[in-house]
């Protein structure tokens, strides 16, 4: 019996792929968001100033190595 339940177990996190599920905010009104693509482990934030506006725009990133984003790595952190 529990060997059954340890199969089970296993399949179901196979079937789920609990490895590369990061869902980030994406575009710019922080409303719509998407599951991150394979090698994508960071959500990001970042702020584009083009006097009078400002725009915010949100998505997935590999690497956070700019000073000028803000990176976070769980599921729709940069809202």
């Amino acid at each position: 019996m529990k060997a059954l339940l340890l199969t089970l177990v296993v399949v179901t996190i196979v079937c789920l792929d609990l490895g590369h599920t990061l869902q980030c905010y994406v575009g710019q009104d922080g409303f719509n968001f998407v599951t991150c693509p394979e090698g994508e482990t960071y959500c990001y934030t970042t702020a584009i100033t083009a006097r009078p506006t400002h725009v915010i725009i949100r998505g997935c990133i590999s690497s956070c190595a700019w000073y000028y984003i803000k990176c976070c790595a769980t599921d729709k952190c940069n809202d």
